[in-house]
């Protein structure tokens, strides 16, 4: 079997065919990233470090980035911090527990620059509950649901 000079080749060559094959379909059928268009809402996808309790959440959607992690944690509330790599136009966040969202609570800038912002929202009282976020940044809405797991409590 391995005496015939065409079979030989064709072991050779068929594994790269096969990786050539791969990466020119991924450059082909590729969604392109595009820009924010004003008016419009984008989901950010929480990463890894928001399931445990690693005392900061990570959210991003291409290049935009934010960071969410306490600043102070207390029996009856938390006090939070947004970073952002984009300055802000507004950030808003609410705390959902068993099903129903509490009040909304806009964030204030804690620079001029308007990169980190602050709020209190209240405490979670239960490991299921959610935090909500959404915020306004080059004229265009992105939004967050992330689970209160990050949040350690430094009692």
């Amino acid at each position: 079997m391995f005496k015939n000079k065409h079979v030989v080749i064709a072991m050779l060559v068929a594994p790269v065919l096969a990786i050539l094959a791969w990466f020119a379909v991924d450059y082909f059928v590729a969604e392109r990233p595009h820009a924010a268009k004003p008016g419009a809402a984008y989901r950010l996808i929480a990463k890894s470090n928001c399931r445990y309790d690693s005392g900061q959440c990570d959210l991003e959607n291409a290049d935009f980035e934010l960071t969410l992690r306490p600043v102070q944690i207390g029996a009856d509330s938390a006090v939070l911090e947004l970073s952002s790599r984009f300055a802000l136009q507004s950030a808003t966040v609410a705390l959902v527990e068993g099903g129903s969202e509490q009040p909304p609570v806009p964030l204030t800038k804690a620079q001029q620059d308007r990169l980190t912002w602050t709020g209190e929202i209240a405490a979670a009282k239960d490991a299921e509950s959610s935090i909500r976020l959404a915020v306004v940044a080059q004229d265009a809405t992105w939004f967050a649901e992330v689970p209160v797991t990050w949040i350690v409590s430094r009692d």
